[in-house]
C-alpha cells in the first residue's frame, strides 16, 4: 500500500518497460514518512496457539482495521478491512 522503490524505479526506466519518465542523474529518495509508518512494528503474535484449529469454512476469522488514510480511494473511501479465514 505504497510506492515502488527508487531502484525498481530506475530499472523500469532502463528497461523500457516504462515510458514516458526521463531519469536525470542520481537521485537520493530521502525521508519518506509513509514508508516509515507502514513500517512500524507491533506486538508479536505468537507462534502457538491454545485449542484446537477449526476446521470449516468460516470458523475463525481475524480482522483488521486500517483507517482513516490520508488520502481516498477513487471511490471516496479512506479505510481498509482485511479479514483472514484461520
Amino acid at each position: 500500500m505504497g510506492h515502488i522503490s527508487p531502484k525498481v524505479a530506475k530499472h523500469l526506466v532502463q528497461d523500457g518497460l516504462v515510458t514516458g519518465i526521463e531519469l536525470c542523474g542520481p537521485h537520493n529518495a530521502g525521508f519518506c514518512e509513509s514508508c516509515v509508518f507502514v513500517k512500524s512494528k507491533c506486538k508479536p503474535i505468537p507462534d502457538g496457539r491454545s485449542g484446537e484449529r477449526v476446521s470449516e469454512f468460516g470458523g475463525e476469522v481475524h480482522s483488521d482495521v486500517w483507517g482513516p488514510a490520508p488520502i481516498k480511494t477513487v471511490g471516496h473511501h479512506c479505510y481498509y478491512v482485511s479479514l483472514t479465514d484461520d
